[in-house]
């Protein structure tokens, strides 16, 4: 199985507004809002606040005139009157899979797609994949009423699978205090994420087996401090925490680096070490007795 993730792009947002009313959860609801500007009858809204347990995408169901009221065909929650919404191009995410990244790709209806976008998860939409057939996937947005579809050559190709990567988007914008910065896109934190990986991966490369069986929760910090540090270097300069981040993660590279660290699986033992990092279980060119030719001799400054 393999756990894709979509996350949801600032590009399919349009007008936002608040509630100006409570509201109470069922069917035909009315909703009071400050305004309804660029609101319409089939068009959809998120109530509350993006990412949290109870956001929810709900689709217009009735005409709309200039003013402050919309009609709702379900509202699941009861919401607070100054809660956000959000007016959204697109319901749906269409996941594709590919056996090459530049291949055709196949829409995986088997395995659930099209999926409502997950407005309550602050990681975006997500589908396991069960087959093993497609190694590279697509995501695309889709409005399941007038069936407008963004371009699938326009998405980009990913490996997809979430649980290899040493963290999350959301965990690096949370660990950067970046949650509910519009300004900071999923994509840049894409790359700070894959920057991180690398910087990892050359720093354990010598001690560990390459990719690891597992994450660490100890590398998922690091990871997040590593790409909230690059991200706050970018906006703040010296004034940020960027070289806090940076410096402790670091840290912890260097003690995993040289051994006084180790990197434990879920199984409490270590993760699998490249030959040259295990330890010694004799004595190089050495006899049992260690005389005559075959004397053991070590200094303090050698490494083994």
């Amino acid at each position: 199985m393999k756990l894709l993730t979509a996350p949801t792009e600032d590009f399919i947002k349009l007008e936002t507004t608040e509630l100006a009313a409570d509201a109470s959860a069922g069917s035909n609801v009315t909703l009071t809002l400050q305004n309804n500007d660029g609101m319409a009858n089939n068009t959809f809204i998120v109530v509350g606040r993006e990412g949290s347990e109870k956001a929810e995408i709900c689709k217009i169901n009735q005409a709309v005139t200039p003013g402050q009221n919309v009609r709702v065909a379900t509202l699941l929650f009861n919401h607070k009157a100054g809660e956000p919404i959000t007016v959204y191009r697109f319901d749906q995410r269409k996941f594709y899979g590919s056996i090459t990244v530049d291949g055709s790709y196949t829409e995986l209806t088997s395995d659930g797609s099209p999926k409502t976008i997950g407005v309550d998860d602050p990681m975006g939409t997500q589908l396991e994949y069960t087959g093993s057939t497609y190694l590279f996937f697509k995501a695309t947005y889709y409005n399941s009423v007038t069936a407008e579809e963004t371009n699938i050559s326009d998405a980009v190709a990913v490996e997809g699978d979430e649980t290899k990567r040493y963290c999350t988007i959301y965990g690096i914008r949370k660990m950067a205090g970046f949650t509910n910065n519009p300004f900071i896109s999923d994509g840049r934190v894409e790359d700070k994420r894959a920057q991180a990986e690398n910087e990892i991966n050359s720093a354990i490369y010598a001690r560990y087996t390459l990719p690891l069986a597992e994450v660490p929760p100890l590398l998922t910090y690091v990871a997040e401090c590593l790409a909230a540090g690059y991200l706050h270097y970018e906006e703040y300069g010296q004034e940020g925490d960027a070289v806090k981040k940076l410096g402790e993660a670091r840290g912890i590279l260097k003690s995993i680096r040289d051994g006084s660290q180790r990197l434990i699986g879920s199984d409490d033992t270590e993760l699998a070490v490249v030959q040259s990092a295990a330890k010694l279980s004799g004595v190089p060119n050495g006899s049992e007795e260690g005389t005559g030719s075959n004397e053991r001799r070590f200094s303090m400054d050698q490494k083994f």
